[in-house]
């Protein structure tokens, strides 16, 4: 959960606006089992001042471009390949990473990911 702090903090920071809202599942890497308690990631969200939304139980399609993602970055990248080290891995990942988002996408009005960015980041700046 530092690491998850961390990482929201420098996202902020890089992007020039504050998070609102993180919208997830009911996994166990962000919810706790019972409403009761707040997992860490809860804590670090409400100390961030983000609003944690969850999906219902039992519903990926209510996060379906996340699911999508995953399904297509296991097709194309993880179940391809075969690593023989984390360094490895990591390196792979990064160069499939810059490839994938320089892609234009339909739902970008034929942008890639990188090109929205860049135009973001310069209005913001």
């Amino acid at each position: 959960t530092y690491e998850t702090s961390k990482f929201l903090y420098s996202l902020e920071k890089r992007m020039g606006c504050k998070i609102k809202t993180i919208q997830t599942d009911n996994g166990r890497e962000f919810c706790n089992d019972t409403d009761k308690a707040q997992s860490l990631f809860q804590i670090v969200l409400e100390r961030l001042g983000i609003r944690h939304k969850r999906i219902r139980p039992y519903s990926p399609w209510q996060n379906g471009v996340v699911e999508r993602s995953h399904r297509v970055d296991n097709e194309i990248f993880y179940a391809k390949r075969r690593f023989s080290s984390e360094e490895e891995m990591y390196k792979s990942f990064k160069r499939y990473a810059t490839r994938t988002n320089n892609i234009c996408r339909k739902i970008l009005k034929f942008k890639s990911p990188n090109e929205v960015l860049k135009e973001y980041q310069s209005r913001v700046a």
